[in-house]
C-alpha cells in the first residue's frame, strides 16, 4: 500500500515538476535571447551612428574597419544597406534572404526599430538577426543588419536549464525521501490490520490488531476491528453451545419416542393398527435422521476453519480419505479411480475439512448415481491461484434443472426419495465452500453422469 500511495502522489509531483519546469525553461530561454538581442542591438545602434557619420562625411574607412574587426571577433557579419538597395558595407557573406528579413528591413527604412526578437531554443539552429535604421523617422538613409550566431546562446540556455533542473529535483527528492518513512508510519496499523484479518480469515479467532501505533484514526479502526472479531467469536461460541445443548436435550426424547411407539406393536392386532404403528416408527426414524442431519449442518457451520498455515496438502487429504472412499464404493459395487495430486499442493480448508467434503461427495456418487466408476481428480489453473478437486461418475446424472436445485436444503430427486439421506449434504458443502471464497459446481459428465467440482484458493501449506 505504501507503494500505491507513492504512486498516487507521483502524478501530482510530475505535474508540479512539469509546470514549474516548463515555466522556468520559457523564462530562461526568453531572458537569454533578450539579453543577446539587447547586446546586439546596442552594437547595431553604435554601427548605425558610424554609418550615419560615414554617409554624411563621405568617408567609410573607419566604418569598414570597425565592422570587419567586429565580424572577425564575434563571427557576426554586418551589412549596411543604402536606400537604393546597394551595400554600403559588404562583409563578404551573402545578405540573408527570406520574408522575415525583408519585412524587418522595410520597417527599418520606414523608421521602425525591432523591440524584441523571437526566442532562441536549444533545438533551433538559425542565427539571431538585428536590423537597425540609420537615422530617424523620414531621415533614414541606410539600414544596419547584424547576424549573430546562437551556438553560445543555446549552450547557455541548456546550462541554465540543467541548473534549474537540479535545484527543482533536490526538494522533490527530499520530499520523496521523507514521504517513504512517513507513509510507513501511517500505514503500519493498516499492515497490521491486514495481517490480523488474514489470520482471522485463516481460522485464528484469537488474533487481534495492535492499537498502539499510527495515526489516531487508524488506531480507532483497529479497536473497531478487534471489537467486531470479539462479537463474531462470542456468536460462534454461543452457536456451538446451542448445538451441544440441543444434541444433549433432544436425542434422548427422540429415542424414547421411537421406543415407546415400537412397544405398542404387541397391542396392535388389527392390520390397520399395525400399519399405523409402522408408519409412526418410520416417522420417528425419519425425524431422528433429519434431526441428526440438521445438527450436523449446524455443527459444521459453527466449526472454525483450519488456518491456511496449517492446511493439509492434497496428498494428505487423499491419504486420509481414500480408505473411506474405497469402502463406500465397494459396498455399492462401484470401481474407484483416484488421480494422485502433485506433491506439496494445498488448498484452503473449509469448516470441517476438505476430507469431510470429499467423503460426502463420494458417498453421494456411490449411493445415488447408479454408476460403475467414481473418479476423484485434481486440477490447478495456470496462475496457480485456484485448485479444483472433482468427483465424477458415469451414472445417470442430473438434468440442468436438477443441478440448479441440488444445492438447496432438503432437495432430493424424485427417483431418490426411497434412498437414505436428508438432502442436506450438497447444501452444507455449498455453504462451507463459499465461506472460504470457494465455489461448488455441478456439471454434466461426458458421455453421461455427473461432475461435482470443488474450487478452492491455493495456499501455502505449513
Amino acid at each position: 500500500m505504501r507503494r500505491r500511495i507513492v504512486v498516487a502522489l507521483l502524478p501530482v509531483l510530475v505535474l508540479l515538476v512539469v509546470g514549474v519546469g516548463i515555466s522556468y525553461a520559457v523564462v530562461v530561454g526568453e531572458r537569454q535571447t533578450q539579453q543577446v538581442f539587447i547586446d546586439r542591438s546596442g552594437d547595431a545602434v553604435r554601427f548605425a551612428t558610424l554609418a550615419e557619420a560615414a554617409i554624411s562625411s563621405g568617408d567609410s574607412s573607419r566604418l569598414h574597419a570597425e565592422l570587419d574587426a567586429y565580424q572577425e571577433l564575434y563571427d557576426s557579419p554586418v551589412w549596411v544597406l543604402g536606400l537604393d538597395g546597394s551595400l554600403l558595407h559588404d562583409p563578404g557573406v551573402p545578405l540573408p534572404s527570406g520574408e522575415m528579413v525583408a519585412d524587418n528591413v522595410q520597417r527599418a527604412f520606414a523608421g521602425s526599430r525591432a523591440a524584441e526578437a523571437g526566442t532562441v531554443w536549444p533545438w533551433t539552429a538559425g542565427p539571431l538577426r538585428v536590423v537597425e535604421p540609420v537615422g530617424r523617422d523620414s531621415q533614414v538613409t541606410a539600414v544596419v543588419v547584424i547576424e549573430a550566431p546562437t551556438d553560445g546562446l543555446r549552450q547557455a540556455t541548456l546550462r541554465q536549464w540543467g541548473v534549474g533542473a537540479v535545484l527543482l529535483l533536490l526538494p522533490i527528492g527530499a520530499l520523496m525521501a521523507g514521504l517513504w518513512p512517513l507513509s510507513r508510519w501511517i500505514l503500519r496499523p493498516v499492515r497490521d490490520l491486514e495481517r490480523i484479518a488474514a489470520d482471522v480469515r485463516g481460522g485464528d479467532m484469537g488474533a487481534r490488531a495492535a492499537v498502539a501505533h499510527g495515526p489516531p484514526e487508524l488506531r480507532g479502526l483497529a479497536l473497531t476491528f478487534n471489537s467486531t472479531v470479539d462479537t463474531v467469536q462470542r456468536s460462534l461460541e454461543r452457536q456451538r453451545m446451542f448445538v451441544a445443548d440441543a444434541a444433549h436435550q433432544l436425542r434422548n426424547p427422540l429415542a424414547s419416542l421411537r421406543l415407546s411407539v415400537e412397544n405398542l406393536r404387541p397391542w396392535a392386532r388389527e392390520p390397520e393398527a399395525r400399519e399405523a404403528v409402522d408408519d409412526a416408527v418410520d416417522g420417528a426414524v425419519q425425524m431422528g435422521q433429519m434431526f441428526e442431519a440438521m445438527l450436523a449442518a449446524t455443527a459444521v457451520a459453527s466449526q472454525e476453519r483450519v488456518s491456511d498455515r496449517e492446511a493439509w496438502t492434497l496428498q494428505q487429504v487423499f491419504a486420509v480419505g481414500r480408505p473411506r472412499w474405497e469402502q463406500v464404493t465397494s459396498e455399492h459395487g462401484l470401481a474407484l479411480r483416484v488421480d494422485d495430486p502433485e506433491p506439496g499442493l494445498a488448498l484452503r480448508q473449509p469448516p470441517g475439512g476438505l476430507v469431510a467434503v470429499l467423503d460426502e461427495l463420494v458417498d453421494n456418487a456411490a449411493r445415488l448415481s447408479g454408476a460403475e466408476t467414481v473418479t476423484v481428480s485434481v486440477a490447478v489453473d495456470t496462475a496457480r491461484r485456484l485448485g479444483t478437486v472433482t468427483v465424477a461418475d458415469d451414472g445417470t446424472g442430473l438434468s440442468a434443472e436438477e443441478r440448479d436445485a441440488a444445492r438447496g436444503r432438503f432437495w432430493r430427486a424424485q427417483r431418490h426419495q426411497n434412498v437414505r439421506g436428508t438432502g442436506l449434504g450438497l447444501a452444507i458443502i455449498h455453504d462451507v465452500v463459499e465461506d472460504v471464497e470457494g465455489e461448488l459446481r455441478l456439471d454434466a459428465n461426458e458421455p453421461h453422469g455427473l461432475r461435482v467440482s470443488v474450487r478452492l484458493p491455493v495456499v501455502s501449506a505449513g
